[in-house]
This record gives structure tokens, C-alpha cells and sequence, in this order.
């Protein structure tokens, strides 16, 4: 059963609730039925002896009435009306002594022992397979006289034949309508797990081929399915760009790490070649050094991206005072400060959020490297953090070379730099991996720049973000 498809599964199922509906649906009509029978039979069958105990009474002399036969009882007669019913619509009604002696009227059980008197209730007699309905009532037609009983019998025949009747149909009809159900849930489901083949088609065609830019075509469906649909192209978006971004990144550091390499080596052959200066050899481990340095910095900040790429499980979370963290990172102690730029700090005191301490210096060393890197000689850097009620923002501004409007949508990828002739040495991986962590700690990051205006680039984290609380 596990190995058989969704459809099959359901519609088995459905078949066995339909199959149980349909026994309870006969079995409540079959016994609904029969109450109804019965409760007819005890309304037909009371209804027809009360009338005709109005029909008996006990005199002590004959009268002349012709509508009347009497009968001798006891010390006088017994009145009793011709209009008593003794057979009408198959109920055979009898009048008759407490002992079981019929006095008159009808009793198709003479031939057998006639069973003993029950009041006022309807009860069943079996004679030779047959089925009686009886209903007594007792009679009192004087007060000195034991009390006699008038009883109604039919044979159950009609009742019977009409139960049969209601039963056949009942077991005729509910087995059709049961397959129709069966069938038309079938039908039904197929068409409902259509959608689900085709989730299932694209996502095969997408192992098999390995083509993320296959999607599912739902039209304008709003179902849960369509939204299944939805959410799996969703992921298949996130999915390419997460590939397509690994690939480049691959790429890019492939490349980045391809320059350093090939001067190191390049620079190893130079001084292998033949016997050199000291000078010339100290110049060569001066390369040496650099690119090396160069690696061991592009290297680090993969890994630590690498890291902050894994969530906030790879980094613990504690109260941090933003304020003291960019008031030690303004310090102008930066070895880039060979164009003598400037710094000054608007910082307010006592700003805290929860996040990680060694993450969120590295964010702001960044910003402040990136301005003193691209700042102009004799510049200023402004650095100011600031909390309101509902944000904290922290801005970072240079009145250095500025970034092309094209440019700053891309300055935070990997990689990514707007002139790589310039001759500032950068990873290519400073600006984005200070976005990572203001999205780690469920801030954003933007830029206002413009050529030669100098860049202001703000981290904002919301005070109703839970990192902050």
C-alpha cells in the first residue's frame, strides 16, 4: 500500500467511507423501516379494538334493538353492536373471556393454543413461519363482572412484502450509487493531483537536466496547490540565484587568487633563474610578501563569509554596546591614513542591541576601511550612530571619489569593484560581507553617492526587530 500512488490510495479510501455510509444509510433505512411498520401496525391495529369496545355492553334483559346481537354471559347479555369489526383490512378483531375463550368475532389462530393476554401492547406471534401481530385490550362491561378482552391480529404479509420491497430497492439502488461515487472520485482526484504530476515532471526534468530555469505553469490558480506551485518556483528562484551566485563566486575567487599566485611564482622563477643581488632578492620577497598577504586576507574573508553564510548558529548572540564598538573603531589609528584624512564621531552613548561583538566590529571596521581607501587627500570621514524610538542607524559618510549610480546596486557583491585599474588594493569582499552581517543581525544596508561627492553609506537596524531587544 505505501508503494501505490496518492490517487489509488484515495480513492480506496474514499470507497471504504462510501461502502460504510452506504451499509449505515440501509441499515438505518431497513430498521427505520421496520419501526415504521411497526408502529403503523400498533396504530392500526389499537385504533381498530378501541373502536369497537364502544360496541359491547352488558344487559340484563333483551332488548329489541335490530342493530344489535346478543349474546348470554354470566346472569344477562352481552350487547354488542353489528357494527363490530370483526375482520377489516386483514385485522381480524374477537371478543373473549379472561380464560382465552373467543365469545365472538374472528381468530385465525383457533387451530393452534391461543397465547395469553398482554394490555395495551403490540406483540408478535410465530405460527408455522408466519408472523402475527397482536394487540389486546381489556374490557370492562360491569363491575361485578370479570373483565374481558377484545383482540386484534393481522399477519404480517403486507408489512413483510413491503419491507422486502423497500429493502430490495434500498440494495439495488445504494450499490449503483456507490460505484458512481467511486468512479467519480477517481476521476475527481486525477484531475486534482494533475497539478502535483506536473510539480512532479518539472522537478524530474530538473534532476535529469540540471535546468533551474524550469518552472511550473499553474495559470491563474490560487488553490493550495496553485500555492504549492507557487512557493515551489519560489524556491527554484532562490535555488538559481543561490547556484548562480556560487558559480560566480567560484569563478571570482578563482580569478582573484589566480593574480597573487601567478606573481609568487612568477616572482620565485625570477629569483631561481640565476644568482641575484641582495637587493634584488629582498625586492622579490617584498612581492612575495604582499601577495601573500593579499591571499591570507581574500582567504579570510571567504571563510568568514563562508561562516556568516551558515546563520546565526554559527555565531552567538549577546548584548553589545554599538556605542563603545564605534567609538574604538573611529579612532584614527588606520595604516590607510597616509593621505592624512580625518575622522571625527557623532556617537550616542549607551546604544545596545543583541548581536555578535566580533561580527558587528568587523561590519564597522569595514565601512570606516572603505572610506579611508577611497577618500581624497585631506578629506574628512564623519561617523555618527544615533537610536530613536524606532531605529538605530549607524553612517558612515566620505567626501572621497564617490560611486557611480549604475555601480551601487553591485558594490555589494562578491567581487565586484566599479574600476579595477584604480590602484587601491581591495578583496572585493569588504562591502558585502557588511551587508551579510546587517542581514544577520536583521538590519539593511544603503548608499547615497554620487562621482566626486564622496559616498554615506548607513547600516539601519528596526527597534522592532527581536535582535535588537
Amino acid at each position: 500500500m505505501r508503494n501505490r500512488s496518492i490517487r489509488f490510495k484515495m480513492t480506496c479510501w474514499l470507497s471504504l467511507v462510501l461502502a460504510v455510509m452506504v451499509c449505515a444509510v440501509f441499515l438505518i433505512l431497513y430498521l427505520t423501516s421496520r419501526l415504521i411498520l411497526n408502529r403503523t401496525a400498533r396504530n392500526y391495529l389499537s385504533g381498530m379494538v378501541m373502536e369497537n369496545t364502544n360496541k359491547i355492553s352488558f344487559v340484563s334483559t333483551l332488548g329489541r334493538d335490530g342493530d344489535s346481537l346478543y349474546l348470554p354471559y354470566q346472569d344477562g347479555y352481552l350487547e354488542i353492536d353489528l357494527d363490530f369489526l370483526d375482520v377489516v383490512g386483514d385485522v381480524h378483531a374477537g371478543l373473549y373471556t379472561g380464560d382465552g375463550a373467543m365469545l365472538y368475532g374472528e381468530n385465525p389462530l383457533y387451530r393452534y393454543q391461543a397465547p395469553g393476554f398482554t394490555a395495551e401492547k403490540l406483540w408478535y406471534f410465530h405460527v408455522d413461519g408466519q408472523r402475527y401481530a397482536l394487540y389486546d385490550l381489556p374490557l370492562t362491561v360491569s363491575p361485578e363482572l370479570e373483565p374481558l378482552w377484545i383482540r386484534g391480529i393481522v399477519q404480517e404479509t403486507q408489512g413483510a412484502a413491503l419491507l422486502r420491497q423497500t429493502t430490495g430497492t434500498a440494495l439495488t439502488i445504494l450499490p449503483f450509487l456507490l460505484a458512481i461515487c467511486v468512479l467519480s472520485g477517481y476521476m475527481l482526484s486525477g484531475k486534482l493531483l494533475s497539478p502535483i504530476r506536473r510539480i512532479e515532471s518539472t522537478a524530474e526534468r530538473i534532476s535529469k537536466g540540471g535546468d533551474l530555469k524550469q518552472r511550473i505553469d499553474m495559470g491563474e490558480s490560487r488553490d493550495e496547490i496553485g500555492r504549492l506551485a507557487s512557493v515551489f518556483n519560489s524556491m527554484l528562484n532562490r535555488l538559481e540565484l543561490v547556484f548562480e551566485a556560487e558559480r560566480q563566486f567560484t569563478a571570482d575567487a578563482s580569478h582573484e587568487l589566480r593574480t597573487p599566485t601567478s606573481v609568487i611564482l612568477a616572482q620565485a622563477d625570477y629569483s631561481l633563474e640565476k644568482e641575484r643581488t641582495v637587493d634584488e632578492y629582498q625586492d622579490a620577497l617584498r612581492v612575495i610578501r604582499r601577495q601573500g598577504r593579499r591571499m591570507e586576507a581574500l582567504i579570510r574573508d571567504m571563510l568568514d563569509l563562508s561562516r556568516i553564510d551558515q546563520g546565526k548558529d554559527a555565531f552567538p548572540m549577546e548584548a553589545v554596546d554599538l556605542s563603545q564598538l564605534v567609538s574604538e573603531a573611529s579612532e584614527p589609528v588606520w595604516p590607510e591614513d597616509e593621505a592624512s584624512i580625518r575622522i571625527s564621531a557623532d556617537i550616542q552613548p549607551g546604544v545596545m542591541m543583541q548581536g555578535n561583538c566580533l561580527l558587528l566590529s568587523r561590519m564597522i571596521q569595514n565601512l570606516i576601511s572603505n572610506a579611508y581607501k577611497y577618500g581624497k587627500p585631506g578629506g574628512h570621514i564623519a561617523v555618527s550612530l544615533q537610536k530613536t524610538s524606532s531605529e538605530i542607524r549607524l553612517q558612515v559618510r566620505d567626501d572621497g571619489i564617490g560611486i557611480a549610480h549604475q555601480d551601487q546596486e553591485k558594490i555589494f557583491q562578491r567581487f565586484y569593484r566599479c574600476d579595477p585599474s584604480r590602484s587601491v588594493q581591495s578583496t572585493g569582499l569588504g562591502l558585502p560581507m557588511v551587508k551579510e552581517i546587517a542581514e544577520l543581525h536583521g538590519g539593511r544596508v544603503s548608499v547615497d553617492s554620487a562621482p566626486g561627492q564622496g559616498s554615506a553609506f548607513s547600516v539601519i537596524f528596526s527597534q522592532n526587530n527581536p535582535s535588537l531587544s
